[in-house]
């Protein structure tokens, strides 16, 4: 009798270490029929090393940091072994993609000047290397996340420029234009959805929002509000089912929208605003408003943040999701911010309605008397669709 007891109680604490340490995935069960291409990885690639970094590689010796690889790159390596064929098919079944090549090589390198790329597929192991400084590369589950991620975007970048020379429909749409905002976002939801069902949803999200991801992905403003929770994925409505659905005109479509700026060579002075330096690459000044936001009080017609829609009398509220106390601050965050990843979302209230401004490098006008700003052959509205809730309230 008490041998039975023992034996109940033993499988009643697995029970419980089997449940805490258990997840919740979206999905558990995939056919996994389609074809998936032979991936390798290669950690022995010295001429890719050393074509990447080729300053660095000058007074640094290629085969020591190789050597360093194989020392350091055997649990991503082991992970790949066991679970790369299952990554590969989820990706298909989630994309709703197919893929075309037959095989290609996954290159892991000690140092890049990136977290990684899609085509050639790269990976740093040891860090990133930004002149003469080195940021950590992501390990564990934050580098599963960033080799799904670029693997999602080598995925998307075949249905643009297909190798068979078929390229789908879906190519066209405006969220498959590479930007920040779109394809790489694009390219995120598939990763971070794939990830649940490979890691789980606890181990996914922690990854996602560790500092590593937080630092590198300057489109999470818009990926958490349009994405993350609202384009959920499934084998039977996948990420392409979700583009086809979104209309052109979409506010999704909009707000991700870069101006198309047109040159022109009209001639006569060019005209300036009072009260705004002449140079500066921005051209706007703001003041505090009662609200206790930034007032755009004026702005210059031709320069950076008129031509990326931000507008006089918006109230910026945010910009990629830290506040700005004061004009020196706001500027240098977005100055900063354009340096760092080509981008910076304001979040600003126009109208009484809340709503992003992406600021982006551009093409500026040289001179045009009755300025006109196009998005993809359509009128930038002066006022956007938003939310009817307090669009001051500091908790949104």
């Amino acid at each position: 009798m008490k041998a039975v007891t023992s034996l109940i109680a033993v499988l009643f604490c697995l029970l419980l270490v089997s449940e805490s340490n258990s997840q919740d995935t979206y999905y558990s069960i995939y056919s996994y029929n389609g074809f998936i291409p032979e991936v390798s990885i290669n950690d022995r690639a010295a001429s890719l090393q050393s074509s990447l970094l080729p300053e660095y590689y000058r007074s640094h010796a290629v085969g020591s940091d190789l050597k360093w690889l194989s020392e350091n790159d055997t649990s991503l390596a082991n992970w790949w072994r066991v679970k790369g064929d299952t990554a590969l098919h989820l990706l298909r079944e989630l994309s709703g993609l197919e893929w075309y090549e037959t095989e290609f090589d996954i290159y892991l390198v000690r140092y890049h000047s990136s977290p990684g790329s899609g085509t050639p597929l790269i990976l740093p192991v040891g860090g990133i290397q930004r002149g003469s400084l080195i940021e950590v590369a992501p390990d564990g589950n934050r580098q599963l996340l960033n080799l799904i991620y670029q693997l999602s975007h080598r995925m998307l970048d075949q249905s643009v420029s297909p190798q068979n020379g078929i390229r789908l429909p879906v190519a066209d749409h405006p969220l498959m234009r590479p930007s920040i905002y779109r394809r790489d976002n694009l390219a995120l939801l598939l990763a971070v959805s794939v990830c649940q069902s490979l890691i789980g949803v606890d181990s996914t999200t922690a990854a996602y929002e560790s500092a590593f991801w937080t630092n590198h992905t300057p489109g999470r403003i818009l990926f958490e509000k349009y994405f993350l929770k609202q384009w959920i994925l499934t084998p039977e409505f996948t990420l392409i089912d979700w583009i086809y659905q979104e209309p052109w005109s979409s506010e999704l479509v909009r707000v991700t929208r870069p101006p198309k700026i047109v040159e022109t060579t009209t001639g006569g002075p060019r005209r300036f605003v009072e009260g705004l330096p002449l140079k500066g690459r921005l051209g706007f000044s703001v003041s505090n408003a009662s609200s206790g936001l930034l007032r755009v009080d004026l702005i210059d017609a031709y320069r950076l943040a008129y031509a990326c829609g931000l507008r006089e009398g918006d109230l910026i509220r945010r910009v990629n999701g830290k506040r700005a106390r004061n004009q020196k601050l706001l500027v240098q965050n977005i100055l900063a911010s354009l340096e760092e990843s080509g981008g910076a979302t304001l979040q600003i209230v126009r109208n009484d309605r809340r709503t992003e401004v992406l600021i982006q490098p551009r093409m500026l006008p040289i001179w045009e008397d009755d300025e006109a700003i196009f998005y993809e052959d359509q009128p930038v509205p002066d006022s956007s669709s938003g939310y009817n809730n307090d669009p001051y309230n500091e908790d949104y």
